[in-house]
């Protein structure tokens, strides 16, 4: 179903702000101000709660890849003072590595398949979805957050190239859903919960990355479709109030939000610059080689085809699983967690970092500088091509995961790569008198590489700033991920946007600067359901109202006469003629009409004319879609009637219009074949043959 913003803030008014504010008491009107924030805030710590859960969880399950403490079986290596490993417990390492990632793998990948399969992935191609105007089952319930959860600890611990980041995000907007049943202001409009859905997805990168700020952005700029400033606000405020209690709980037991904090003295030479847009190229370019291969992958494994016809989604979990851990156990770089290897990655050597961050292969002990030559090359090269190559099978399968840690270690292993390389060309050219950072070059490939995937800009460089607390490398990061964006522009779309095409969700994308060669005339359709204004019966009405499929049905004068007087949403007459039926002076026979003032209408009829929306959006069919889509954009509509000289002629709903894009994106039917645009001759007798009216 689709969304209706206009008819919601209307609905809104009258059934809650107009109550309250004329005959409201003070408390109502006091749970009226507070509502709004209180909902945003317990999103805010409930969803920051779960994260924490997922960080600890996962990083407790991860050592036992390893080992295991003899004494508490809750501890780690850090904590416990009899930690053994599995070699010296007598089983193989290998072997017992393998194991138990393909053990938690197998575990998330039936807990998805069993009770939540729309748990699986990152989530937010769904939400972006249900942000756009759309409705979509199951995908914000209380059984979906569980499993989402749970299979995320599971499947972040395996070792799979995968992040908990993006995953984040669907769990606080599933945690928002639930908390907007808490008020019925929010439980009876659509609207309304998506504005608390928007402030979620801040939330949750805010507990993802640290960084509330950035949160705010990111659901601007690629999650939300209406960001007005009263949302922006409460978005600001929920991400606050999820870094708090992300602080207050301290998962990670550093005291810090930032993840991989590191510590520069000196800003990057003018003479660095060329090299990080540089990155920003190599980024672009490989996230548009990700989202080509992504998407064919998925594609070739969807429901239906040969491969899950052979191929149980679980088997495939189970196999990826297996095969990502046959090939990271070689490397010290793939071996452990991802986001370990990062911190380590973008620390400066000579520098003081935690005792936990490993640089025993990153730096020289004996000079303190960064390691150069062949070998560490090889190493980070290798260990980047492999994790890109896992990541473009791992993310879509059936499992919670994310792309936001894969594609940052991935960036982060060829940045540092290309640092070294720098650092090597300056002690040989001399180009420039600073020292050249590999840990610098890192964090530009990171972003790099994650912006050409995502295709994020503006948040994507202010949580870049939170997760390395590197404000000194604002520019670069800008640098890198705007030629990061224009370079995968070139050859793809982002891979949020990819997936949406390739599942068919009906999402509408912001207008862009296309001009379009059609109008409403060679879309719209013609052979819809109506009703009309004269004298029916009580039963009629009400069978036809039971019978229809759709939201609502347009209103004309007569079976002849189609002049345009309104449009009816169906719910709320079919909620008045339910009631309506048990009362006593109310039988099938009784007259109905639409119209305050009828010729001819029986003193006795039952008038339905408060029922007539006659604020309906109508357009002529001449209007060039370019305007539609703004229209359906802009204002939030869930439809637009066709209407010549006050005449109707057509209807285009949201729905449809989308279809008409996603068509005209792949180029199928050259110039859209030109609907018919006849009369409304079949619309007599109050219903006409259906076809399409308003949205089910």
């Amino acid at each position: 179903t689709t969304v209706s913003v206009p008819k919601d803030s209307v609905r809104d008014f009258q059934d809650h702000l107009s109550t309250v504010r004329i005959a409201g008491t003070n408390w109502d009107k006091l749970c009226t101000a507070v509502v709004p924030w209180l909902i945003p805030a317990l999103v805010g710590f409930l969803t920051a709660t779960s994260g924490s859960l997922v960080e600890v969880a996962a990083d407790l399950l991860n050592q036992l890849r390893f080992g295991f403490c003899t004494s508490n079986i809750l501890r780690g290596p850090e904590t416990c003072v009899n930690w053994t490993t599995w070699g010296e417990f007598g089983m193989n390492p290998f072997f017992a590595y393998i194991t138990v990632s393909v053990l938690f793998a197998i575990t998330s990948a039936l807990l998805v398949w069993a009770f939540a399969p729309t748990a699986r992935g990152s989530g937010i191609p769904e939400v972006k979805t249900i942000l756009g105007g759309f409705v979509m089952k199951d995908v914000l319930e209380m059984k979906t957050l569980v499993v989402k959860v749970i299979g995320l600890s599971l499947s972040v611990s395996s070792g799979m190239a995968l992040g908990k980041e993006g995953p984040l995000v669907h769990v606080a907007c599933c945690w928002a859903n639930w908390c907007s049943k808490l008020s019925k202001r929010y439980v009876e409009n659509e609207s309304k919960r998506r504005e608390v859905i928007s402030t979620a997805a801040a939330a949750g990168v805010s507990v993802a990355f640290g960084t509330p700020l950035g949160g705010v952005l990111f659901s601007y700029e690629e999650v939300s479709t209406i960001f007005t400033n009263t949302i922006m606000t409460r978005a600001f405020f929920a991400a606050v109030v999820a870094a708090l209690s992300l602080r207050w709980w301290d998962p990670t037991g550093t005291g810090k939000l930032t993840m991989f904090e590191a510590h520069f003295v000196e800003m990057p030479a003018f003479e660095e610059y060329p090299f990080f847009i540089l990155l920003g190229v190599v980024g672009g370019i490989l996230g548009a080689i990700f989202v080509h291969a992504n998407i064919t992958i998925s594609a070739n494994r969807a429901d239906g085809t040969p491969f899950r016809k052979r191929v149980h989604i679980v088997v495939e979990v189970a196999l990826l699983a297996l095969i990502t851990a046959i090939t990271s156990w070689p490397s010290e770089f793939t071996r452990g967690m991802s986001s370990a290897t990062i911190r380590s990655l973008f620390q400066t050597c000579g520098r003081p970092h935690e005792e936990s961050i490993d640089m025993t292969r990153l730096c020289d002990p004996n000079t303190g500088e960064s390691v150069l030559g062949t070998e560490i090359l090889m190493s980070l090269g290798i260990a980047a091509g492999l994790r890109f190559l896992q990541m473009s099978c791992t993310f879509g399968t059936g499992v919670p995961c994310g792309l936001f840690v894969p594609s940052l270690y991935t960036g982060a292993c060829i940045g540092r790569a290309a640092g070294v390389m720098v650092a090597a060309l300056n002690s040989h050219y001399h180009f420039t008198t600073n020292t050249i950072n590999p840990g610098v070059y890192a964090m530009i490939g990171a972003a790099s590489v994650l912006g050409g995937v995502c295709r994020v800009t503006i948040s994507l460089v202010v949580i870049m700033f939170g997760l390395t607390n590197a404000l000194q490398l604002i520019v670069p990061f800008m640098l890198a991920l705007i030629t990061a964006k224009v370079v995968g522009d070139l050859f793809s779309e982002g891979i949020y946007d990819a997936v949406i095409v390739l599942r068919g969700y009906p999402y509408l994308h912001e207008p862009g600067e296309e001009s379009f060669g059609t109008a409403c005339e060679d879309i719209m359709d013609t052979k819809i359901q109506c009703l009309n204004s004269e004298v029916t019966t009580f039963g009629e009405v009400k069978k036809i109202i039971n019978e229809t499929p759709h939201g609502g049905l347009p209103l004309v004068t007569s079976s002849t006469d189609h002049t345009l007087l309104g449009y009816i949403h169906t719910a709320r007459l079919k909620s008045h003629l339910e009631t309506a039926s048990h009362s006593a002076l109310v039988t099938d026979e009784t007259p109905v009409v639409f119209k305050k003032k009828l010729l001819g209408a029986p003193a006795d009829a039952l008038n339905l004319s408060k029922f007539v929306d006659t604020t309906v959006l109508s357009v002529p069919p001449e209007m060039p879609l370019a305007q539609i889509h703004c229209i359906f954009w802009r204002l939030g509509v869930k439809l637009v009637l066709i209407a010549k000289n006050g005449r109707l002629c057509g209807m285009i709903t949201k729905k449809s219009f989308v279809d008409h894009m996603m068509e005209s994106h792949h180029g199928h039917g050259d110039g859209h074949k030109k609907a018919s645009t006849e009369s409304l001759d079949d619309c007599e007798g109050g219903l006409s043959a259906p076809l399409l009216a308003g949205q089910k």
